[in-house]
């Protein structure tokens, strides 16, 4: 069997929409199961999709790891696979990925993971946060060769998960390249293009801040805590890196889309500095 864990915060409709994709899925209903865990337990969750194998539950800890951890617990399948409620996995999503691990005999595989195409609110009128997720979202086969791999689309034997014990529920954010880093040093991150799960495009560009300010704390947390010249130095190499990347992007792409990307690089790295002057003062990382 294969157990679906899926963290929602506040998404009932987002999360509606994935269960319905899931209630789709070519793999038959009897070998997989569904756990929704709720990280925002004083909201009650409102499922509006039927005949699927569902476990909803809670997990009052704050962030998506620890709620993806709760979910590995309640778990009664020998793969675990992880999405995000704003996800839309392919029809066949289940199946090839257990197509996959039934020919990995030798059991090398510690991560299968693949594309994560993005989807927009109207594809002939892209916001300036969409014209800058389509140049920079969701690089999976590259993470893959490099030993990573991403939540949105993630399986792994639970044996393997349990092995290096789960997420660390202290993340915010990078908890995903935490893990998959550790597996990556015994096992084989693997890409396969038929394993596909679809994500909507940021169309605020508050969303695209707020992405950033999760992913400096994620980093802070994992390696910086007790390093804050070596965090100055990070947040200031980040700085360099968006800016350099608009200004490539000014002599590849139309005026339209290039000011848009500088336009959003810009509202990062302020973002970036305000995450940097909260976390050196002692706050807490952002959600």
């Amino acid at each position: 069997m294969i157990s679906v864990i899926i963290p929602t915060f506040q998404d009932n409709e987002r999360l509606n929409k994935c269960l319905q994709s899931l209630s789709s899925q070519s793999l038959e209903k009897s070998k997989f199961e569904v756990i929704v865990v709720n990280n925002y337990p004083s909201c009650e969750i409102n499922v509006q999709v039927d005949g699927l194998n569902l476990i909803v539950t809670s997990e009052g800890q704050q962030g998506s790891y620890a709620a993806r951890n709760k979910g590995i617990e309640k778990s009664k399948g020998e793969i675990l696979a992880f999405t995000d409620a704003d996800c839309l996995p392919d029809k066949n999503w289940l199946l090839k990925a257990k197509e996959f691990f039934d020919r990995d005999l030798k059991r090398e595989i510690g991560v299968l993971t693949g594309p994560i195409p993005l989807f927009f609110k109207d594809p002939k009128k892209l916001s300036p946060s969409e014209i800058y997720e389509k140049y920079t979202a969701f690089k999976t086969e590259q993470y893959a060769k490099d030993g990573f791999a991403i939540t949105a689309n993630w399986f792994s034997r639970t044996s393997v998960i349990q092995e290096f014990g789960g997420f660390n529920s202290e993340l915010r954010s990078n908890g995903d390249t935490d893990l998959s880093g550790k597996i990556s040093g015994k096992y084989k991150v693997v890409f396969s293009p038929e394993v596909k799960v679809y994500h909507p495009a940021r169309y605020q560009s508050k969303e695209l801040v707020d992405k950033y300010r999760r992913v400096i704390g994620g980093t802070y947390t994992r390696r910086f805590k007790e390093n804050k010249k070596g965090f100055r130095k990070y947040i200031l190499d980040f700085f360099v890196r968006r800016y350099r990347f608009a200004l490539k992007k000014i002599v590849t792409l139309s005026p339209n889309e290039s000011f848009a990307i500088l336009s959003i690089c810009h509202e990062i790295n302020k973002g970036a500095l305000q995450e940097y002057f909260h976390l050196v003062g002692g706050g807490e990382p952002k959600r």
